[in-house]
């Protein structure tokens, strides 16, 4: 009942879109809304809202070895973080936390909130154009 009510309807979904998961409201199409309430009626997809809330999809447990899986990259691997200027508080915390850090090679802000791939899919596409283009000129 509860996920049905708070997760699973066109108008949560909407909600959750207009205010945080988008940077523009405007973006926010029918399409989107119900593309997503499809999957909410995937088999499963009931259990992942707790597993996200609660954690349980984490990898790490604290800041410091969020930054170590960084740091054990250095000299491995390039790394780009696309951070995005209208993410919620605490994912812009996680974000900010990797500039400069160990193992990051690269670190650009572009235009979003939550997921600036669907909303600019083609300004992503270009960071991750150029990013390509200047590791590779260094080969």
């Amino acid at each position: 009942m509860m996920y049905n009510m708070l997760v699973s309807n066109e108008k949560s979904i909407e909600s959750q879109y207009k205010s945080h998961v988008y940077a523009d409201q405007t973006n926010v199409t029918d399409a989107i809304i119900q593309s997503r309430y499809e999957l909410t009626k995937q088999k499963g997809s009931r259990y992942v809202p707790a597993a996200f809330l609660t954690g349980l999809l984490d990898p790490v447990s604290s800041r410091e070895e969020f930054l170590q899986l960084f740091a054990d990259l250095e000299g491995k691997l390039p790394v780009m973080v696309m951070s995005t200027k209208g993410a919620p508080k605490r994912s812009k915390a996680e974000m900010e936390a990797l500039r400069g850090a160990k193992g990051v090679s690269k670190f650009v802000e572009v235009e979003g909130a939550l997921l600036p791939q669907e909303e600019y899919p083609s300004l992503v596409a270009q960071e991750l154009y150029n990013f390509l283009q200047e590791t590779f000129a260094k080969c």
